[in-house]
């Protein structure tokens, strides 16, 4: 595990590498055949295949290097679209306070947080090292999810472990969570918002979301 004075930074390195579209993913995949005890590979091969393949798809994007760079984030951003739940992800981060919205809030929160997501970690784009990525484990979870467990090969966070939560929904498998070092990053978000929630309201919450978003796009 990283130590606490060292974690700030490093989940800021990492999650850039994490987060929106597996653009930890960045040049090419590694596949370990291995598996664990906690694995079961007809359950799991769907999902660990999802993560492989949009992998591909990734460093397809990554490797147009005669497009923009907001070209390439956008079709990165449209495979994230695809594999990432973001609406299961803003219940999780919202735990109990999810069931207080209506259809209303719900939809502009989920409109606001996968916005954050993108605009923090997706704008990163021209940031990355050339580190391989290899695909190590599965691993059964509650609630019928699996983890893709994958390590970094080279670069400034060798050896760091990044996990993806995955939960099959209407027949899809799609992505809940990102592990980064043990680090959860929807727990990390859960705490940060229930900390403003604790004081305030849903539109306090959106409105520094809406901030926020508004000074990324200043930024970049």
């Amino acid at each position: 595990m990283i130590s606490s004075g060292r974690l700030e930074g490093v989940q800021s390195g990492l999650a850039s590498r994490a987060l929106v579209a597996l653009l930890v993913l960045g040049i090419s995949v590694v596949v370990n055949a291995s598996t664990s005890a906690a694995e079961d590979t007809d359950i799991t091969a769907a999902p660990r295949k999802l993560i492989e393949d949009t992998a591909a798809g990734i460093v397809s994007a990554l490797g147009r290097r005669d497009q923009s760079a907001e070209a390439r984030i956008a079709e990165i951003e449209k495979i994230a679209n695809e594999v990432f739940d973001f609406t299961t992800m803003s219940k999780l981060v919202l735990a109990r306070h999810w069931r207080k919205l209506d259809k209303e809030k719900r939809a502009e929160f989920v409109r606001e947080f996968k916005r954050n997501l993108s605009k923090t970690y997706g704008t990163r784009l021209n940031r990355y090292d050339q580190e391989n990525i290899e695909v190590f484990g599965s691993q059964l979870e509650p609630r019928d999810d699996v983890s893709i467990k994958t390590r970094i090969v080279g670069g400034q966070f060798n050896g760091a472990v990044i996990s993806y939560r995955l939960r099959k929904r209407s027949e899809r498998w799609r992505i809940i969570d990102v592990v980064i070092e043990g680090v959860s990053l929807v727990s990390n978000y859960r705490s940060q918002f229930a900390e403003i929630l604790s004081n305030g309201t849903i539109d306090d919450l959106l409105a520094k979301l809406r901030d926020k978003n508004f000074d990324i796009d200043e930024e970049s």
